[in-house]
């Protein structure tokens, strides 16, 4: 079994966070019941994530970013 390329990773996740950041753009005029729900959505997304690459840190950060993005206080 080969290691992984983790500049192709990189990459992939770079390319997706570029997709969620326009995304959230978007959402910045949304109401707030609509806001809600993608954060929701993102974290619950998220908690598998990290079950998966057990990185808490890495989880709480990108967790943070949304909500800050979404306007949570």
């Amino acid at each position: 079994m080969s290691a992984p390329n983790y500049d192709e990773l990189l990459k992939a996740v770079a390319s997706q966070t570029e997709g969620l950041a326009a995304s959230l753009g978007a959402l910045k005029g949304a109401p707030a019941p609509v806001k809600a729900q993608a954060r929701a959505s993102i974290t619950s997304n998220l908690a598998a994530y990290e079950v998966t690459i057990g990185d808490k840190y890495l989880n709480d950060d990108i967790v943070y970013a949304v909500g800050k993005s979404l306007g949570a206080k």
